[in-house]
């Protein structure tokens, strides 16, 4: 096998909880993560040296590129041409660079069949961002830690989810600054987590919450999903991006056509259970 397609699929968080800032510049984490069925495709292809070709990802944002650098560097791996065609919107809270990231880890190991593990994989994928760990994993799941520590949880039950971008944020650090010097919500992560094992999804969207909400407290996204009666929507990641919970088809299709009417980004989607299929 010389080269693979990956799709590589957003996350949402279900629920976030972050618990303070760790001595190491990290902040610890507690949240529940689920894949969804937006996605981008990665191609990779073996070669000597690391070239890729991403049109709107600059070098310095380009963590697939990263990714690719750190598994070479631990297999001895030549190398690989990364081609990247984007739906997921970049810097939302939904992971978009870290699927390629996960992509770029777990095809090159396929390429190069190192038959290195998963719990390696994770190993160099926390060293790239928080989310990437569960990006090779997927499906659902809470993560602790930094983003490293995987708790497998049932699959979520069906459900509609319209994800809507309208606004732009500063870095992902600098959120967490910012954080730092408010007073936040922390989240109840064990009944999010109890609600999904139990497939109550009615008590999943009870319990949806997300520290980084009184940032965006400003927001008026919020207010113009609300406005489309879903049955719960939260922020995911550190913003902007939130998401709308929908039980049918037909009320996701009539909000993303309302919202998408006022210039609003917005896609429809459905949990996942896994989050890199191969091609």
């Amino acid at each position: 096998m010389e080269k693979i397609k990956i799709t590589a699929c957003a996350k949402i968080n279900l629920s976030l909880s972050v618990l303070g800032k760790r001595e190491d510049v990290y902040h610890e984490l507690d949240t529940v993560m689920q894949s969804v069925d937006l996605s981008d495709t990665v191609y990779i292809e073996k070669c000597r040296g690391i070239i890729t070709d991403c049109k709107g990802i600059s070098a310095e944002e380009n963590i697939a590129a990263r990714a690719a650098r750190l598994f070479c560097e631990k297999t001895g791996a030549e190398g690989c041409k990364i081609k990247i065609e984007k739906r997921i919107p970049a810097a939302a809270g939904l992971g978009g660079g870290s699927a390629d990231a996960a992509a770029v880890l777990a095809g090159l190991n396929r390429l190069y069949k190192t038959g290195i593990s998963k719990t390696e994989l994770c190993e160099i994928a926390v060293k790239i961002g928080a989310d990437v760990p569960f990006l090779i994993a997927g499906g659902t799941a809470r993560a602790r830690g930094i983003g490293e520590k995987l708790t497998p949880l049932m699959p979520l039950k069906d459900c509609w989810f319209l994800l809507a971008k309208a606004e732009e944020k500063p870095s992902t650090a600098e959120m967490f600054s910012r954080l730092d010097s408010t007073d936040y919500i922390k989240p109840d992560i064990e009944k999010t987590v109890n609600a999904v094992n139990c497939g109550d999804l009615n008590g999943v969207l009870e319990n949806l919450g997300n520290s980084f909400e009184i940032l965006w407290s400003k927001s008026p996204l919020k207010e113009m999903l609300s406005s489309t009666h879903p049955a719960a929507c939260s922020l995911s990641g550190s913003g902007p991006a939130r998401f709308a919970v929908y039980g049918d088809l037909n009320s996701a299709l009539r909000a993303r056509d309302k919202l998408s009417a006022k210039g609003v980004f917005c896609e429809i989607c459905k949990p996942l259970n896994k989050s890199l299929i191969f091609e």
